[in-house]
């Protein structure tokens, strides 16, 4: 498989992350960049599907993929990948990518998290290499938006409490994160 395919997805901004330094064994603050794909254009689509095989195909990013193939006209859905690559975005190499994730808009600066997923290199191992994805990625989208809703994986419940998300209902499976007034 090539890895490396053209397409134009947009940068949006660098965001913390901590790289594990073998040599000092200990993570230091490092940044990834953050850029936003095209479900419509088919050279991002096509990077997309890169993205879910590097990924280990049965995973969210195949979900992301899948999802973004059947709804490729859908304004409301938008995609980001934090990535490690510091140019050349338009050659994006899914091998460089740390993770993906996919909203939709449910009405101004309030979105619903529909999938998550942080590389399982840098999940499943006794020290990853990289670490705060998942949280950089949500925390660029807590900057952005007002409210964001989300339905979790009982795996999954810790991280996003950790991250400012409350559960909306003792027995249910849906959590809320809403910026404070004094933060708007």
């Amino acid at each position: 498989m090539n890895n490396i395919i053209s397409f134009g997805a947009q940068f949006v901004q660098k965001v913390p992350i901590k790289k594990y330094s073998y040599e000092n064994k200990i993570y230091t603050k490092d940044y990834a960049n953050l850029v936003e794909l095209n479900a419509g254009d088919s050279k991002d689509l096509q990077a997309i599907e890169n993205i879910a095989i590097d990924f280990g195909g049965d995973s969210y990013a195949n979900n992301i993929y899948n999802s973004s193939k059947s709804s490729r006209n859908n304004n409301k859905s938008r995609l980001f990948a934090l990535t490690k690559q510091t140019d050349n975005f338009e050659n994006l190499n899914a091998y460089d990518v740390y993770g993906i994730a996919k909203i939709s808009k449910i009405k101004n600066a309030e979105i619903e998290l529909e999938y998550l997923q942080v590389h399982p290199r840098y999940i499943y191992t006794k020290r990853p290499f990289v670490k705060g994805v998942g949280t950089s990625i949500l925390d660029y989208l807590k900057l952005v938006n007002n409210k964001i809703c989300l339905y979790y994986t009982p795996s999954a419940y810790m991280f996003y409490k950790k991250n400012g998300f409350k559960k909306l209902s003792p027995d249910g499976n849906i959590m809320l994160w809403e910026k404070r007034p004094k933060d708007c």
